[in-house]
């Protein structure tokens, strides 16, 4: 069975928009719960604000073998200028991927990978 939540905030007065995708899927082996989200908050770029820098990216998997749980989380922040008319504009945004897995079996053990043997 699959459940999918879509929502789509937007609050003009604070220049934010986000988008979120909730899913959730159930077999005979395990329990999955992804949750995507995308953030956007827009503001008035300083003068010398103009600089690129490489996103920040955060990456963190564990396994919590008493409890039968897998996760996975993946986020990315960072900012992007545009121009708009005559004004220049930061865009900060925030990704968001988070995958749990909720293993049934109790004998719950994580696979090697193949490059590791």
């Amino acid at each position: 069975m699959r459940e999918v939540l879509y929502e789509k905030r937007l609050d003009p007065a604070k220049r934010v928009k986000v988008f979120s995708i909730d899913s959730a899927t159930t077999d005979k082996k395990c329990t999955t719960k992804i949750c995507k989200s995308f953030r956007y908050k827009v503001d008035r770029a300083k003068e010398s604000d103009p600089r690129n820098r490489p996103p920040l990216v955060f990456i963190r998997k564990s396994f919590d073998t008493k409890r039968c749980i897998e996760s996975f989380r993946f986020h990315v922040k960072g900012f992007f200028f545009i121009s708009h008319g005559k004004e220049l504009l930061r865009v900060r945004f925030n990704h968001a991927l988070d995958i749990t897995i909720h293993w049934k079996a109790k004998d719950f053990s994580p696979k090697k990978s193949a490059s590791l043997t």
